[in-house]
């Protein structure tokens, strides 16, 4: 009787990390976003320190336990004047579990290769959802009957969200990296489709993570593609401000700071950028209310009404718009929640992260420097940013800080000796 060999599959604890990884980007269009692999994240990294699979001497484990203490403190002393103490203790909690999740991923990205295997899986659902976000554009309908906006933005399989443009711009350094030296030409044509979907989303945001990525590719490329480039990304821009009614706005309201108007420059700008002068002004009637403490992480939207300093503020809970849960800003929302302790926190993990890079061997800064790029995208502080303590944005945060701290602890390559 003849026996069926089937393949074997490899899949232990540090290939599972990594595909988890992988999902917490892949699986965010999809029923529960990040929150489905993030758990699994949490119960595998709680296997592994059952198991005692974490080695905590590392340098990797220690960078990423100083990044959750400057995280973590501030939150947690914000908690006692908190105006949402139920609010401010979840997010410590979730804080905590990512802790578990960031130990996991080190795993799974403790080798090049799986970094590698990362790398090429990401720019496969990044191409795939731009494809899928131009063949919505010109059907009105993507793959999966998510149709486009009212607003005529382009969506692709995110239903009712600019989650789309965000990730792809985010995404775009670390994903073209190896092929804008290797396969410049497809690089170029990806940059192409991404800055048409990013224009398309009518998102400022989206647009100025894609020029803050295509500016960190620039000296990758050969000066042909260089000049390319630039073509391209203007290119694709004008056309989604001609075929985009949000862009186009967007576009008509910034030429209107320039036009004389009984309007103050200071009301022009706040109508530019969607009325965040008035969110920026009540948050820093937070900060120095509670230079301390803040009013509480999670607490944004609680404290609102009581530091507006405008009676006609559109964004009190009597006005005609939503109450912001957050500054669209990351460093001014972490300072109004967590006080200066938060911003100080935060910038000193900037400032690490870029230390840990320039100190580190040339081995090293090269496999790390494409987690970085798109790290140093997110970290820009001039422009608008998603809440940092979100379930759907934290993890993809995690995942490229993981990447770039593992990267930055990997042994250095040894050539074999000729036989």
């Amino acid at each position: 009787m003849s026996t069926l060999n089937l393949p074997k599959i490899n899949l232990s604890a540090e290939t599972l990390a990594r595909f988890l990884g992988l999902m917490l980007i892949a699986w965010q269009p999809f029923w529960s976003g990040a929150r489905l692999p993030t758990l699994l994240l949490v119960l595998l990294g709680a296997w592994m320190l059952l198991h005692k699979q974490i080695d905590f001497s590392s340098t990797a484990a220690k960078r990423l336990g100083m990044v959750f203490l400057l995280l973590g403190i501030p939150v947690l002393i914000s908690i006692p004047g908190s105006y949402d103490v139920q609010g401010s203790i979840s997010v410590a909690i979730v804080l905590l579990l990512f802790y578990v999740v960031g130990l996991a991923l080190l795993q799974g990205l403790a080798q090049d290769q799986g970094r590698t295997w990362l790398q090429h899986w990401l720019l496969i659902v990044i191409t795939a959802w731009v494809i899928d976000g131009c063949i919505q554009f010109v059907f009105g309908y993507d793959l999966l009957g998510v149709p486009m906006s009212e607003d005529k933005r382009i969506l692709g399989p995110f239903a009712g969200n600019l989650h789309l443009g965000l990730f792809a711009t985010i995404l775009l350094p670390l994903v073209l990296w190896q092929h804008a030296r290797r396969h410049p030409w497809f690089a170029l044509t990806l940059v192409g489709l991404v800055g048409f979907v990013a224009g398309m989303s009518g998102a400022r945001s989206n647009v100025l993570f894609l020029l803050l990525g295509c500016a960190l590719l620039l000296p990758i490329f050969g000066w042909r593609q260089r000049v390319a480039m630039t073509g391209v990304v203007l290119a694709t821009l004008i056309a989604a401000t001609m075929l985009s009614p949000s862009m186009a706005q967007r576009v008509k309201n910034f030429a209107q700071v320039s036009s004389p108007d009984e309007i103050s420059v200071e009301q022009q700008f706040d109508n530019i950028t969607s009325l965040r002068l008035t969110i920026w002004k009540s948050a820093w009637q937070m900060i120095q209310d509670r230079p301390l403490n803040g009013v509480g992480t999670n607490a944004f939207a609680e404290a609102y009404d009581h530091y507006s300093p405008a009676a006609d503020d559109p964004f009190r809970s009597s006005g005609p718009m939503k109450t912001p849960y957050h500054a669209h800003q990351m460093y001014v929302s972490v300072a109004a929640e967590s006080g200066w302790p938060g911003l100080i926190g935060l910038i000193s993990i900037v400032v690490l992260s870029a230390l840990w890079l320039y100190r580190s061997p040339s081995e090293q800064r090269r496999q790390a420097a494409p987690f970085a790029a798109s790290l140093a995208v997110i970290a820009f502080p001039i422009q608008s940013q998603p809440v940092l303590y979100s379930i759907w944005w934290f993890p993809v945060v995690l995942l490229l800080l993981c990447g770039m701290i593992a990267a930055l602890n990997a042994s250095p390559r040894t050539k074999k000796k000729p036989s």
